[in-house]
C-alpha cells in the first residue's frame, strides 16, 4: 500500500558545519565590503545570521480542497496543531510546521518578533497578515531538517482580493525566493485555472526550478480520464508558465490511506519515489544554494566596488562636478566597458545597467561621486580568494557528509512504527542471524491486511550479527546500470508462462530483453551450460571487489554482512528479502563469489525499475552451479 513508503528523513545537523561555514566567511569578509560599496541600496538586502541557521522550507499552493494538508499530514505520518482537512476551504491561515519537542500552535506576532527567526521580515504585512498566520510545532523527524509551508486554497472572485485583509500574492511572493521547493497542487477532479490561480503562478516566474506540479487524488479515476485531465493541465500550464519546455507533472495519491486498487497503481507508486527523491535532497539542495549565494555576492560585490571606483577616478577634483556626474550617469555604458577591458571582468558579472543608472540618479548616497571608497589592491586579492580558498573548503565538505544527510531508523534511534520492540526468539540471536539475516523481519512483519507500516530488518538485526570496524564496502549504487542494460526491455521479462519448445541460445537472451525470437531462427538444441549468465564479466569484476572488501571466511560471506550492501539500494525491506531467498539456494545463511553477484546484478536490474521474478531466471543461476 502506497501509505508504507518510507517517509524520507533528515539528518537536521548534516550540513551544520558547512553553514556554519559560509555564514562565516560571509559575516567576517563579504558583509562589510556590501555595506562599504552600497550593495543594499544597489541589488539586495544584506543577510544576518538567521538567514543561514533557518532550515530549508517547502510551500503548498493549490486552490482549495486539493489536498495540501493531507499531503503535510502524509510526510510527517500523524497530524498536527491546527490541522483542519475536509471538501470546503479549511486551511485559512499561513502555517508554518516546524519541528518542536511538544506540540504547540505559535502566534504570528511572536513568530516574527523574534529576529532569530527566517519570519521576522513578515511584519511588514501588518496585523491583518499576523493574525492569520501561525507556527506549528510538532515532533515528527521529517520537519527536523525541513520546514513546511501550507497555504490557504486559492479563492475564485473578489473573495480571493477582498475579503482577505492581506494581499495573498503579495506573501507568496515573499516566500518563493525563500523556500527550496514549490509544491503546486491540483485535485484530479478539477483542473481548471481561475483568474487568481493564474495571477499567483505568474507571480512565481523566475523560480520555474523550485516549481513541482502535483496532480493529486488521481487513483480515482480511469486511465482514459487521467490521461484526458493530465493533457489538459499541461496545455493550460504551457499558456501560463512561458516556457519551451513542457512541465514535468507528478500524478499520484498523496494522503494516508491505501491507493485504490488498480493496474495503475505501480505507476503511482514511481511517480511518488520521484516526488519524494526531491524532497530528500531539499537539506543538501539548501546548503548548495547557499554556497553558491554567497559565490554571487562575492562576485557581485567585485564588480559593484570596481565601478564606484571608475566612477570616483572619472570624476575633477574641483569644479564641474555636478555636470560630470550627469555625463557618467547618462553614458554608464562606456563606464561598464572600461571595467571590463582593465579588470577582465565577464559580461555576465554586471548589473542590468538601466536600474544601475536609476539607483545612481536617485538614491541619497550617490549624490556626490567623489565620496565613494577608494578600491586597493588588496581588497580585489581579498574576493579573488573566497572563491579560490574559502568555497573550495567548503564544498569538498560535502563528500564527507554520508548518506547525504538522511537518517535511517538505526541512527534515528527509533524503529519504525509497526516494528515491535522485540520479537519472540525461537533460536540463538547469532544462528537466526547465520541461517537467515531477515529471519526476526518475518516475525515482526505484519499479517497483510494490518496497517502498520512494514518493518526494517536491518533494525532487527542484533549487534552481534554486524562485523565490527568493517569498512563500508565501495558504493556499488554509484551507478545503477548494469552493463548489459537495454532500453527495449518488455514491462515484465521474468513474466510467469508455459514453458516454451526448446530455443536457440540468441533467443533466451534476446527475449530476456524484449528481442522476440524470428520464427525464421535456425533451430538450435539448448542445454543448461550453453545460455550465457546474466552477469556480465565487467560486472562481477565490480562485485568481485566489493565481495573482497567483506573479508570472505573459506570463500563465503554471511547474510549478515551481505545485507548492509543491499540496503544501500534503497529498495524495500519486503524486497530484499525476497531477493536473499532466491540467492540463498542452500539455506545456509552465506553466499560465495557467484551467488553475491546474482544477488548485486538482481538488486540492480530491481532498482531500475524491472519487476522482482517469483522463480529465479535460468540465465542467473552461476555456470558453476547448473
Amino acid at each position: 500500500m502506497f501509505r508504507r513508503r518510507k517517509r524520507p528523513q533528515f539528518d537536521a545537523g548534516a550540513f551544520d558545519s558547512i553553514l556554519e561555514g559560509v555564514k562565516s566567511v560571509y559575516r567576517d569578509k563579504v558583509r562589510p565590503l556590501e555595506a562599504q560599496y552600497m550593495v543594499k541600496d544597489f541589488h539586495y538586502p544584506l543577510l544576518n545570521d538567521s538567514d543561514f541557521d533557518a532550515r530549508p522550507m517547502v510551500m503548498l499552493v493549490g486552490s482549495y480542497s486539493t489536498g495540501k494538508t493531507s499531503f503535510i499530514r502524509f510526510l510527517l505520518e500523524k497530524d498536527f496543531p491546527g490541522m483542519h482537512v475536509g471538501p470546503e476551504p479549511t486551511t485559512d491561515k499561513f502555517q508554518a510546521i516546524m519541528y518542536g519537542p511538544e506540540e504547540r500552535v505559535l502566534p504570528g506576532n511572536a513568530l516574527v518578533s523574534n529576529p532569530a527567526t527566517p519570519f521576522h521580515e513578515l511584519s511588514q504585512f501588518g496585523n491583518a497578515f499576523l493574525g492569520r498566520f501561525v507556527g506549528c510545532e510538532v515532533n515528527s523527524d521529517f520537519v527536523r531538517g525541513c520546514t513546511l509551508i501550507d497555504t490557504p486554497g486559492i479563492l475564485a472572485g473578489k473573495k480571493q482580493t477582498q475579503d482577505r485583509d492581506y494581499s495573498y500574492e503579495q506573501v507568496v511572493q515573499w516566500f518563493a525566493p525563500r523556500v527550496d521547493l514549490i509544491l503546486v497542487m491540483f485535485d484530479a477532479h478539477k483542473v481548471d485555472i481561475s483568474d487568481e490561480f493564474k495571477s499567483m503562478l505568474q507571480k512565481l516566474e523566475g523560480y520555474d526550478d523550485k516549481i513541482r506540479v502535483v496532480l493529486n487524488k488521481s487513483d480515482s479515476l480511469d486511465p482514459t480520464e487521467l490521461l484526458k485531465i493530465n493533457s489538459a493541465l499541461t496545455w493550460s500550464l504551457a499558456r501560463i508558465l512561458k516556457a519551451p519546455e513542457v512541465r514535468r507533472i507528478y500524478v499520484g495519491s498523496f494522503w494516508d490511506q491505501p491507493l485504490n486498487p488498480n493496474f495503475m497503481s505501480e505507476l503511482f507508486e514511481r511517480e511518488a519515489a520521484v516526488l519524494l527523491s526531491d524532497l530528500q535532497v531539499v537539506p543538501r539542495n539548501n546548503t548548495l544554494n547557499k554556497v553558491n549565494n554567497l559565490i554571487m555576492r562575492t562576485r557581485m560585490v567585485r564588480v559593484q566596488a570596481l565601478i564606484l571606483h571608475q566612477l570616483k577616478c572619472e570624476m575633477p577634483k574641483m569644479t564641474g562636478k555636478d555636470r560630470k556626474q550627469r555625463e557618467l550617469i547618462a553614458g554608464l555604458e562606456e563606464v561598464f566597458l572600461k571595467v571590463m577591458k582593465a579588470h577582465n571582468v565577464p559580461v555576465g558579472d554586471f548589473p542590468d545597467v538601466n536600474k544601475f543608472r536609476h539607483t545612481l540618479a536617485t538614491c541619497e548616497a550617490c549624490r556626490d561621486f567623489t565620496k565613494f571608497k577608494k578600491l586597493d589592491d588588496k581588497l580585489l586579492a581579498q574576493l579573488d580568494a573566497i572563491i579560490a580558498n574559502d568555497i573550495g573548503m567548503l564544498m569538498s565538505k560535502f563528500d564527507s557528509i554520508p548518506q547525504g544527510g538522511l537518517i535511517d531508523a538505526e541512527r534515528s534511534g527509533a524503529a519504525p512504527p509497526s516494528m515491535p520492540s522485540a520479537a519472540p526468539p525461537h533460536a540463538p540471536p547469532a544462528a537466526r542471524a547465520a541461517a537467515d539475516p531477515w529471519a526476526d523481519v518475518k516475525q515482526a512483519l505484519p499479517p497483510p491486511t494490518q496497517s502498520a507500516a512494514p518493518s526494517d530488518p536491518w533494525a532487527a538485526q542484533t549487534p552481534s550479527s554486524t562485523p565490527a570496524a568493517l569498512p563500508p564496502p565501495a558504493d556499488p549504487w554509484a551507478s545503477d546500470r548494469p552493463s548489459d542494460r537495454q532500453s527495449d526491455r518488455p514491462s515484465d521479462p521474468w513474466a510467469s508462462a508455459p514453458a516454451p519448445p526448446p530455443a536457440p541460445p540468441a533467443a533466451v537472451v534476446d527475449g530476456l530483453f524484449g528481442k522476440p525470437a524470428s520464427p525464421f531462427d535456425t533451430p538450435q538444441s539448448t542445454t543448461l551450460a550453453s545460455i550465457p549468465w546474466a552477469v556480465g564479466e565487467a560486472d562481477k569484476q565490480k562485485y568481485d571487489s566489493i565481495f573482497a572488501q567483506m573479508q570472505p571466511d573459506n570463500g563465503k560471506v554471511s547474510g549478515a554482512k551481505v545485507a548492509p550492501v543491499l540496503k544501500r539500494s534503497g529498495l524495500p525491506n519486503s524486497t530484499l528479502h525476497a531477493i536473499w531467498s532466491l540467492v540463498d539456494v542452500n539455506k545456509d545463511g552465506f553466499l560465495d563469489d557467484e551467488w553475491f553477484a546474482v544477488a548485486m546484478h538482481l538488486t540492480m536490474r530491481i532498482k531500475r525499475g524491472d519487476p522482482l521474478p517469483k522463480e529465479l531466471p535460468t540465465e542467473y543461476i552461476p555456470p558453476a552451479a547448473r
